[in-house]
């Protein structure tokens, strides 16, 4: 495990603590970490939705060209 310092106010300490506790989280890097793991959730529902609409408009391309592609970044 590796420690995390994060230079904040004790205001901005105070409101995470209370944030925390109001969510029913037991410690503040509790809370933290679900708010990242949310972060990483909304950003793959963002890219899955934009992969459909992108499919179902046509906007697609080969996938010998994404083949390539992914082979020119090994």
């Amino acid at each position: 495990m590796v420690d995390l310092v994060l230079h904040i106010t004790s205001e901005q300490r105070q409101h995470i603590e209370e944030a925390a506790r109001e969510r029913g989280f037991e410690a503040p890097d509790a809370y933290l970490l679900a708010l990242v793991e949310a972060d990483e959730k909304s950003r793959l529902l963002t890219d899955l939705r934009q992969s459909i609409h992108e499919a179902m408009t046509g906007d697609t391309i080969p996938a010998s060209k994404l083949l390539e592609a992914l082979e020119a970044e090994d």
